[in-house]
């Protein structure tokens, strides 16, 4: 393979070249990058609680809502980048994508959508930085890449379709993926 100008490029070169191509292929699948960090929201102070062993100490803990939509045992928690929601996964088969803004508001304690295209019990679930996706990988070897497309627009953010972008297996069978990180090396 030669360049335009005649020159055998280095393999550096011809890496480069390729995530450039990719990755201007994922950003339309994977969606714009969002703003990292919490957004800051007002007036959200929650009463503190007092311990139960009777000492003095003060709990710096706040309840804001208790989640029980899972049926079975929740096995990982993934927070999206700019705080906006995050994904809970299940040995039900399911992940589900929670409103932070509503749950601090106690407008609702059910999440805004699940995904239940896993034929088999989630093991866990990550955060892609620096979009509003998820990977969540199941005892089956299946690992599914999904897109939140959510919108900022006044108080309450708008959740539309959850988008499945890629899917994925491991190769072997009876193997499976227990922990996922995500970094974005771009």
């Amino acid at each position: 393979m030669e360049t335009l100008d005649g020159q055998e490029p280095g393999i550096n070169h011809l890496l480069e070249n390729l995530y450039l191509d990719n990755n201007r292929e994922l950003q339309q699948d994977f969606g714009p990058k969002v703003h990292e960090g919490p957004i800051r929201r007002r007036n959200m102070t929650r009463p503190t609680f007092s311990s139960r062993d009777g000492s003095m100490r003060k709990i710096e803990a706040n309840l804001i809502a208790n989640l029980s939509s899972h049926s079975e045992a929740v096995t990982s928690l993934a927070v999206s980048p700019d705080h906006l929601f995050f994904v809970s996964s299940s040995d039900d088969k399911t992940v589900k994508v929670w409103d932070t803004a509503r749950l601090e508001r106690n407008v609702t304690s059910k999440p805004r959508h699940t995904y239940g295209q896993h034929h088999a019990r989630v093991k866990c679930v990550c955060i892609l930085e620096g979009v509003h996706c998820f990977a969540s990988a199941a005892d089956d070897g299946g690992l599914h890449v999904v897109r939140v497309h959510v919108t900022q627009s006044g108080a309450l953010p708008k959740y539309n379709k959850l988008q499945v972008i890629r899917e994925h297996r491991v190769e072997n069978v009876g193997e499976y993926i227990t922990c996922m990180t995500h970094y974005n090396t771009g």
